[in-house]
């Protein structure tokens, strides 16, 4: 692996290596007897100020190093992870407080998320205002959590800057409040609210499974806010608001459907913009993507449909949530994952399943048969005729595979800040893929995330990824301490 010599410790590239090979030694040694089980992830502290992961951080130049936080302090135990990426800056942010979460990603610079990691939690309690929080999400029409989740939206976009170029940003947002069944017991329901592309769902920590079962959901875009909500049956994953293809046209000119858009969400956000904006009959969605694999269709000069922020645009996104309510059965058992679109970005992890497999069980999803099915690396290699260099998931190690991926794609990437962030990512999954055993979330949460957020990278996502996981059980996990490796994205200066 290449590994960067960029750290404060100055230690030698050899002795750099070494040292942290020692360091995974000694926690393979450590988890065999048994001092490394980390149910209930009292030795996370330890992973991220010491050890392998803490060279690995010191290694990095500045604006390469992750920034991760854990804290069992209040609430529910959650841990926060970011990383740049393949991107000149990180404009993502993030909130949490142990009982409202939130993951929001910029686009245009990031004043637009870091307003809304200041103010989207200060609207949201000023909304509820002396209302109990144990009574929030009581039946209402629509319940007050509900109500103060969308009045948070609208009232930050008021707070946006309207003069230029702070008006140019904007954000989408994923903001969850998870309520317990009783004073630090598990979880009994998620209230989540969604504005754009980013990512709320719930899976079990032992299979990956994404939950299902009824479920409410309310949309003042769609006029459903005032009321009980609709009610269905589904996954419990918050929808993505963007356009999926072109439209389907009707034998009387008129559009009925859009491509590949099997919820019809991608339709149903086309319409909702072409009511509010007025647009011509002859108005269609277009494809921005110039990669092999990958389709980006917009309608706006941005591709989410809802966002808030653009504050100068004429024609701005929808900026009222879509909110869902999730009954939580077996939070013993279950996480809340929230995250930006950057696990998706070229097609790196093709479904929301996919990256809850890999937190769950990292090895497992190595060697999956599907593993680049459908990614924006394979149809790049398939277009070059390189396909055949990809290796067999199934044949090879962790460890080879991700050397086997960077080998093929290192010389093909376009500048420094490719290649700096890829043999970032590279060099991180090398360290992870020989921890014996392989850590995952019930073991080691932090290093399995920021794991995934990498190997997203190395499949060639163009995007700052970042992600929150709420542990659902009300335990006080992490020694009931918190921590942190690195400075938050939204605090560099």
């Amino acid at each position: 692996p290449r590994v960067r010599n960029q750290g404060s410790q100055g230690l030698p590239l050899l002795a750099y290596k070494i040292s942290w090979l020692e360091d995974i030694f000694k926690m393979s040694a450590g988890a065999k007897s048994g001092e490394n089980d980390c149910d209930t992830h009292s030795s996370e502290r330890e992973n991220l100020l010491s050890g392998w992961l803490k060279k690995f951080y010191n290694s990095q130049k500045t604006e390469l190093k992750p920034w991760v936080f854990c804290d069992g302090s209040k609430g529910f135990s959650y841990i926060e992870v970011t990383v740049k990426g393949a991107r000149h800056n990180n404009e993502d942010t993030s909130y949490a407080d142990g009982k409202l979460f939130g993951v929001f990603d910029g686009h245009g610079g990031k004043h637009a998320s870091s307003l809304l990691r200041i103010k989207l939690a200060e609207c949201f309690y000023n909304a509820l205002g002396s209302t109990d929080l144990t009574k929030i999400c009581d039946e209402g029409s629509p319940p007050t959590v509900v109500k103060a989740l969308d009045t948070a939206y609208i009232r930050c976009q008021e707070l946006m800057p309207t003069d230029y170029p702070l008006a140019q940003s904007g954000s989408t947002a994923v903001a969850c409040w998870v309520h317990p069944n009783e004073t630090n017991g598990p979880a009994s329901k998620i209230f989540a609210s969604c504005l754009g592309d980013s990512k709320a769902l719930v899976f079990d920590n032992k299979t990956g499974a994404i939950a299902e079962g009824s479920m409410r959901v309310w949309d003042e875009e769609q006029g459903t806010l005032k009321g009980k909500g609709i009610t269905k049956s589904g996954r419990y994953e918050t929808e993505s608001h963007g356009l999926t293809g072109d439209l389907k046209i009707a034998k009387d000119g008129s559009p009925n459907g859009m491509n590949n858009d099997p919820t019809g969400v991608g339709f149903r956000e086309f319409e909702l913009l072409r009511k509010k904006h007025n647009f011509a009959p002859s108005r269609r969605p277009f494809n921005i993507s110039n990669m092999p694999g990958e389709e980006r269709w917009r309608v706006l000069e941005v591709e989410p449909t809802r966002a808030v922020g653009h504050r100068m645009k004429k024609e701005h996104p929808l900026q009222h949530p879509e909110v869902f309510e999730w009954k939580i059965s077996n939070g013993a058992s279950q996480c809340l994952l929230l995250s930006c679109d950057g696990f998706f970005s070229k097609e790196a992890f093709r479904t929301p399943d996919m990256v809850t497999h890999f937190l769950t069980d990292p090895v497992g999803y190595c060697k999956r048969p599907d593993f680049f099915t459908g990614t924006c690396l394979e149809a790049l290699l398939i277009k070059i005729h390189e396909a055949d260099s990809l290796p067999d998931p199934g044949q090879v190690s962790m460890s080879e595979l991700f050397d086997a991926i960077f080998n093929v794609v290192y010389n093909k990437l376009s500048d420094d800040t490719w290649t700096s962030a890829y043999e970032s990512a590279h060099e991180y999954l090398q360290m992870f893929a020989n921890e014996k055993p392989v850590p995952n979330i019930r073991t080691s949460p932090a290093k399995t995330i920021l794991a995934a957020c990498y190997l997203a990278v190395l499949m060639v996502s163009d995007d700052n990824v970042s992600c929150s996981m709420v542990i659902l059980d009300g335990k006080k996990h992490f020694g009931g301490e918190s921590f942190e490796l690195g400075v938050a994205a939204h605090e560099c200066p």
